[in-house]
């Protein structure tokens, strides 16, 4: 803060005016009182200027104001109220930027090498219940493109060729997501360890989490929604079948059927539908009893070992058995997505199939293969463990966010056309 007495020029907005002065919103946030020269023009509320004066005490005795960019129009509930809104967006922005800072500090002294893939692609996943954003790229000849809903194609085929420890944290792309933790267009960061499994990705999580909790607060000990939440490794481990039986009361068991599976169901959740497949019945369980259940443990939990069916890229233990896969629930929130990764090139065409065949019974469309990909597969990719983490959720999380529109800067239901 300058001192009295000491000559400044600052810059800002005017966000409020009054006889003789005015408050000015300078570009660190900052707010300081001007009394205006007896001389010339004052500038007008909004106005964009640069004032030159001396300090009075914690006022600015200006000298000379000049308007930088006058304001046309004005907010319709003023500019009091405009600048608490950027003083929160500056707020947000600045916690995603100490955020991202760890996460690749983190992998940096974990020796991770960070890499960069395309967002623009012309096989993209197959994965069954994702709708893509498309294109097309006006070549000779053309050709059809899509926005890539996830990395991971890409990242693999690195692991293919050599690279043994590599994140990235980039834009994804999903269409027609949105939902309080929702967005089409979102911030992931995704890593992958060769000669590794879901064990080690779930130690590189907890830990990755921690280091983000200590960079925003200081600590891992933190409050979302009103509720303590303990960053601390380590975090407890549930199986889907443990957890569908603590929650909901109902069995896993494949051997039971779908219609058993229904009943128990309809039992436990209302809407349960007497028409609905086997993943629907699991998907409305885990939305509605499973994850309020996680959240109110205390910790982030991993929930692992899936159904074989529902993870179409991690390996599955035995014949018939569960899949590698887990998944990270904090305060509610679903963080990360991670599998210990298939690399049977014969297994992995015979579930893309299956995807695509889902997709066509669902009356989405069926989009070409990632040969290159499978290709890799032949070739030969070390065993390896990878996640996906949704950034804004994190941001969420250490920010005690209940949306997701909170965190971004334009979320897409303020883009013009799209209010």
């Amino acid at each position: 803060m300058p001192r009295p007495g000491e000559e400044v020029r600052v810059h800002g907005r005017l966000i409020r005016a009054g006889t003789g002065g005015g408050l000015l919103l300078g570009p660190e946030g900052e707010r300081r009182w001007c009394r205006w020269p007896s001389a010339g023009r004052h500038p007008a509320e909004g106005d964009i200027v640069e004032v030159e004066g001396v300090m009075e005490g914690e006022w600015i005795g200006a000298a000379q104001v000049v308007v930088l960019a006058p304001a046309a129009s004005a907010p319709v509930a003023g500019w009091e109220a405009w600048a608490a809104r950027q003083e929160a967006l500056r707020r947000s922005l600045e916690l995603r930027a100490r955020v991202q800072a760890a996460l690749r500090a983190f992998f940096a002294d974990a020796g991770f090498l960070e890499v960069e893939t395309p967002a623009l692609v012309g096989a993209p996943g197959q994965e069954a219940h994702l709708l893509l954003f498309e294109t097309t790229y006006r070549g000779r000849p053309p050709r059809d493109c899509f926005l890539v809903s996830s990395p991971e194609h890409h990242m693999k085929r690195l692991l293919g060729a050599g690279l043994a420890r590599i994140f990235q944290m980039g834009r994804a792309y999903r269409n027609g997501e949105r939902s309080p933790a929702h967005h089409p267009e979102f911030s992931m960061l995704e890593w992958y360890r060769a000669y590794a499994g879901y064990e080690e990705i779930m130690a590189d999580a907890e830990a990755l989490v921690a280091a983000a909790g200590r960079a925003v607060h200081g600590a891992t000990l933190l409050q979302y929604q009103g509720q303590p939440l303990d960053l601390t490794p380590p975090w407890p481990r549930l199986s889907v079948g443990e957890a569908f039986a603590r929650f909901a009361g109902m069995d896993l068991e494949p051997r039971l059927g779908v219609e058993e599976f229904r009943r128990q169901g309809r039992r436990c959740c209302p809407s349960v539908d007497t028409a609905d497949t086997w993943e629907e019945i699991f998907f409305k369980v885990l939305l509605e009893r499973i994850e309020p259940g996680l959240a109110g443990m205390g910790k982030p939990v991993f929930l692992l070992n899936y159904p074989a069916s529902l993870a179409a890229l991690a390996k599955v233990r035995g014949p018939g058995g569960v899949a590698e896969r887990v998944e990270v629930y904090a305060g509610g929130l679903e963080l990360a997505n991670g599998f210990t990764e298939l690399n049977d090139p014969a297994e992995q065409t015979r579930r893309f199939a299956a995807e695509r065949a889902k997709r066509a019974a669902l009356g989405y469309p069926v989009h070409p293969l990632d040969k290159e990909f499978l290709e890799m597969l032949r070739l030969g990719m070390p065993p390896a463990g990878g996640m996906a983490l949704g950034v804004d959720r994190l941001v969420m999380l250490l920010a005690d966010a209940p949306r997701i529109d909170e965190v971004l800067a334009f979320p897409f239901s303020q883009l013009e056309g799209f209010a």
